[in-house]
């Protein structure tokens, strides 16, 4: 918890079920990393790559993931409350809407390929 591994490479990392809450994660390569279960919520991992990560049932509650490549990753069961993918690359992400309701969009790359635009009546 709350440990700084900006810009560090964790491609292909086993990091299931561990508690990564409050971590510096910007820039990060995590790309194929497998996170399933994991507590990422409050972590920064701005501008990461995630490509192809494995993020099933992860709680992403409050994560910074703006700019994150997210493209090709496993999303489903994540908890994103709060969660800001202002930017973020989903393109191809296995991840519903409805998963994604509580999440700041803005300007994000939907899973199929649009981008994100929210209403002037959202939040």
């Amino acid at each position: 918890m709350e440990s700084d591994f900006t810009n560090a490479n964790l491609s292909y990392a086993n990091l299931d079920n561990a508690n990564l809450s409050q971590i510096k994660l910007s820039g990060a390569n995590l790309s194929y990393a497998k996170l399933g279960f994991s507590r990422l919520n409050q972590a920064n991992l701005s501008s990461a790559n995630l490509s192809g990560a494995n993020l099933i049932c992860a709680d992403l509650s409050h994560t910074n993931l703006s700019g994150a490549d997210l493209r090709d990753a496993s999303l489903s069961g994540a908890n994103f409350e709060g969660a800001y993918l202002t930017g973020a690359n989903l393109k191809n992400a296995k991840v519903s809407d409805s998963e994604l309701s509580n999440a700041f969009l803005e300007g994000a790359i939907m899973p199929n390929g649009s981008r994100y635009k929210s209403s002037l009546s959202d939040r």
